[in-house]
């Protein structure tokens, strides 16, 4: 039997990003309602619990959404997750976006244990998709899942780099060399 320990620390290195689905294969409700009750699960602050969940699962919706995102991802999910942070009980009115950034990890996580892949979208037009899903001006598009099943198969990893890590204090003289997802630096192929 494998300890709590390596089957957490599996899940977490299991999750990768996903960029190629299987066209045609649905998300069964289900397995989406088990990704939204681990979002749900996450931490927030005071637990105001500040998100909001946009389930987009029909192909010409989704079409529409990726005409606002930026041109590196034009991937072919079979579901977004938009997750929305509202202001109404946050007394300092930052959409609660680090409670949402925790809420969208719970997914990714627990995507491949259910046989799904996700892949997080940041880069978008925030102002078109609030257009285009009629999400209330109190309330901010802070981030975006692409979820389906995989059609392709990555490996477990972790991305620890020794020199991202800072004892005691930020070590200021340390040289600070671009990283491997760096797309400016390495191009689009920089996060694959």
């Amino acid at each position: 039997m494998r300890s709590s320990e390596e089957l957490i620390l599996n899940a977490i290195y299991a999750r990768r990003s996903i960029r190629k689905f299987i066209q045609g294969k649905p998300v069964e409700r289900n397995k989406l309602e088990t990704l939204l009750r681990a979002a749900m699960a996450a931490p927030s602050a005071c637990n105001i619990q500040p998100w909001d969940f946009i389930i987009i699962e029909d192909e010409e919706s989704i079409r529409a959404l990726q005409d606002g995102i930026d041109q590196y991802a034009k991937y072919n999910p079979t579901v977004i997750i938009v997750i929305c942070g509202n202001n109404e009980f946050i007394p300092w009115k930052d959409y609660g976006v680090v409670d949402c950034a925790c809420a969208m990890e719970n997914i990714m996580i627990a995507a491949p244990a259910i046989g799904l892949g996700t892949v997080c979208i940041g880069g978008f037009d925030r102002r078109k998709v609030k257009e285009q899903l009629a999400i209330p001006e109190d309330i901010e598009a802070v981030g975006m899942l692409y979820v389906g099943y995989p059609d392709e198969e990555k490996q477990p990893r972790t991305k620890y780099i020794e020199e991202a890590v800072h004892w005691g204090k930020y070590d200021g003289k340390r040289t600070r060399k671009p990283r491997p997802g760096n797309i400016l630096e390495f191009g689009p192929e920089a996060s694959l």
